[in-house]
């Protein structure tokens, strides 16, 4: 909207400029259900990993969410029980980055064994719940801004519709992502959608990473297309955005020196 007044811009983990709330869920529920297979399939391998189960990972896996659903795992009673909802959404936080990956294994094995207090915390660090049960505000701005954006879905009967697409898409994560009513019952109109194509702000450096779940990198890809001047850096890492890691002497460069690095540069975490 006001190109003359960016020297630099950095977009890190970002999204197709031109698909629909809908078809950015659908891709950030394969996004997560590829990171999860990655993860059993790693735990299935390793005897050393405490969701070994014999090397039966994925079964167990899909056995004990069912297990959840039909019976959730108490943790205190001040606390909301730990059901298939509460366990996918713990999933989901651990598949932000395989830093997290050894805390989601001791969690998924203590579950099984009737403990649900470590699917309980990677469940509230997802939505940034403290000790003293007051939440961060980023999910209030996240749905405020993306309801705005696009709501998607504007009924009910339409979010359910688009369920089986869901689940087609990903087994595993499709429900969970699919049943979503924020932005359908949202009771502020979406604004005018602007053309993100960045004419005229000159070189802006898009980052992908090859292993994100929430902006998979093909999203990141089309958003450097769709850019004027876009120039596409890739971090090859199981992690969400790639700034902070092997990128930055390409990334600080330009922001500090207005270097422009070549599009497609790549490095391994």
């Amino acid at each position: 909207m006001f190109p003359q007044t960016v020297r630099a811009a950095v977009l890190d983990g970002a999204v197709d400029p031109q698909s629909t709330s809908t078809e950015v869920g659908m891709a950030q529920a394969k996004g997560f259900e590829g990171q999860l297979a990655t993860f059993l399939a790693a735990c299935s391998k390793n005897k050393a990993c405490e969701f070994y189960n014999g090397g039966k990972s994925e079964a167990t896996f899909d056995s004990l969410l069912l297990e959840l659903d039909a019976k959730p795992l108490v943790v205190s009673a001040d606390r909301t029980p730990v059901t298939q909802g509460v366990a996918f959404t713990a999933v989901a936080q651990a598949m932000y980055s395989d830093y997290y990956w050894p805390q989601l294994e001791n969690a998924l094995a203590a579950a099984q064994k009737g403990n649900g207090a470590g699917l309980l915390k990677l469940y509230d660090d997802y939505y940034q719940r403290k000790d003293d049960g007051s939440y961060g505000n980023e999910l209030e701005a996240f749905l405020a801004i993306s309801c705005l954006d696009d709501p998607g879905a504007t009924s009910i009967e339409q979010v359910d519709a688009a369920v089986p697409a869901f689940i087609a898409a990903a087994p595993r994560f499709g429900a969970n992502f699919g049943y979503g009513y924020s932005c359908a019952l949202w009771p502020v109109k979406p604004a005018t959608k602007v053309d993100a194509n960045g004419k005229g702000a000159g070189p802006i450096i898009v980052i992908g990473t090859t292993g994100d779940p929430a902006t998979p990198l093909a999203s990141t890809r089309k958003m450097a297309a769709a850019l004027e001047q876009g120039v596409l850096l890739i971090v090859e890492a199981n992690q969400h955005t790639g700034y902070g890691d092997c990128i930055n002497t390409a990334v600080d460069s330009y922001l500090i020196n207005l270097t422009v690095p070549v599009s497609g540069t790549t490095c391994k975490s």
